[in-house]
């Protein structure tokens, strides 16, 4: 199966006061150590990102590379299903811009699981409560199945674990020892 990577950055950073995607660590921005965190396994790296981030993340990241919001779906399903709106046929490997613990071993581990069990809408890890929205694997038809919901309902709930429980989801136990690689920065 063909995948891309996508990271989120449209939020709005309320919480964290700035763009959490121009936040730098070591000499990087955010979003450019999880840019080369889906080059390095081999991945087209897309960003999202609102109209009002265009001129900051121009300067970064080609213009090419960048996936403006093209609805008013609530959260993160808005740069989800705009970037699905754009490339219809792309399966997307999905990220925040606030994940940078993440390990490349446990994208590759997703990554695998889609490759040997292809039937799926979605992938995604699991705790013991909660699904774990990214990193996960967005497939196209999957994302064709939403979309379709989301236009012919009065959809109000846009939650991801909705979307996961809804739709046919492939689940992977969290390995505790993993549980860093889904840590979010929001401050």
């Amino acid at each position: 199966m063909d995948i891309c990577g996508l990271i989120l950055a449209g939020g709005q950073s309320k919480r964290a006061g700035t763009d959490k995607g121009l936040k730098l660590y070591e000499e990087k921005t955010w979003v450019e150590l999880l840019q080369n965190k889906l080059i390095k396994l081999g991945l087209e790296a897309m960003v999202s990102i609102n109209i009002g981030q265009q001129e900051s993340y121009k300067r970064l990241i080609p213009e090419d590379k960048l996936i403006l919001d093209s609805n008013n779906i609530p959260g993160p399903l808005r740069g989800i299903l705009s970037a699905h709106r754009k490339f219809p046929e792309k399966n997307w490997l999905i990220l925040a811009c606030d994940m940078i613990d993440m390990r490349e071993a446990v994208m590759q581990q997703l990554i695998n699981s889609c490759s040997e069990n292809k039937e799926f809408d979605f992938y995604a890890f699991k705790n013991k409560y909660f699904f774990q929205p990214f990193c996960g694997i967005y497939t196209s038809s999957g994302l064709r199945k939403l979309s379709d919901e989301i236009n012919c309902e009065n959809a109000t709930d846009y939650s991801m674990q909705h979307v996961f429980k809804k739709y046919k989801t492939y689940t992977l136990n969290l390995p505790i020892a993993e549980e860093e690689s889904f840590n979010n920065y929001n401050k």
